[in-house]
């Protein structure tokens, strides 16, 4: 198996530009937010949902600054997701350094959270980006309802009427894999790719957050047997739904990212 900065290494030039814009989306006016926003991103991720943008992009037409503020937004969205987490969770820490919660408190992780949440809606406020906005924001109300659903069915399956299968799958679709769907989607859309193309790539999208969530959840114990049983179902549905794309550097990109995603370790 590759590793992702092998991977990732044909688009190495666009998440350069990902990050020095997103630095610069992320300063605040005050020295209290500009302190925290620093410490959050001091130990960055995989960038998975921003790569996802670009690459979404880039196999229908060149990124662009509409690019960039979809990577940023997603990228945005998912870091305030993980502050109020740890704040629910009461984790200390975050990718082995002190969480926002435990570094600042409660009520500045809070703050900060809601704070990204609203910077990122204004980056997508300027009107030709609505459409990429709508996209985003229903995908966020979502993952607040996986979420919830997440912590519901924790305390009793009973509360809902479908299978346990059933309702994993809707879980894990709603926090996990619909952002991953938008961010494909979105950077189709930055780059005016045909309706039949953003769906195409919104289906890889789905299929491959299905993926990944279904991976971490095996490397975090959870639904381990669910998880084991889907995993190859995903991956081989997600690698069937690059199917509709011609030929491409990108579509190589795409199809390893998805081996990656099934076969990592951590």
């Amino acid at each position: 198996m590759k590793a992702l900065a092998d991977i990732i290494r044909p688009i190495a030039s666009e998440l350069v530009q990902f990050e020095a814009f997103f630095k610069q989306s992320l300063k605040a006016e005050t020295e209290p937010m500009d302190s925290i926003m620093r410490h959050a991103t001091t130990s960055r991720g995989k960038r998975l949902r921003p790569i996802l943008v670009l690459l979404g992009a880039k196999l229908f037409g060149a990124v662009n600054e509409q690019t960039l503020r979809a990577a940023t937004f997603v990228e945005m969205v998912h870091t305030a997701t993980l502050i109020h987490d740890d704040v629910v969770d009461d984790s200390d820490q975050r990718r082995g350094h002190a969480s926002v919660k435990a570094q600042f408190g409660n009520l500045s992780a809070v703050l900060s959270g809601d704070y990204l949440l609203a910077k990122a809606m204004l980056l997508l406020s300027n009107p030709k980006d609505i459409d990429i906005l709508h996209e985003m924001l229903g995908t966020t109300a979502a993952m607040s309802e996986g979420e919830l659903m997440q912590n519901v069915t924790a305390r009793s399956l009973s509360l809902s009427k479908g299978r346990p299968t059933d309702v994993y799958l809707d879980i894990i679709t709603r926090k996990t894999a619909l952002l991953m769907r938008s961010c494909c989607a979105a950077g189709a859309m930055s780059v005016m790719a045909s309706l039949e193309q953003i769906q195409h790539i919104a289906d890889f999208g789905i299929n491959f957050g299905i993926l990944f969530q279904l991976r971490d959840d095996m490397l975090d114990g959870e639904n381990t047997e669910q998880a084991q049983v889907l995993l190859p179902e995903y991956q081989q549905k997600t690698l069937d739904s690059l199917k509709h794309f011609p030929e491409s550097e990108t579509l190589d990109t795409l199809r390893e990212l998805t081996v990656f995603c099934a076969e990592r370790t951590e």
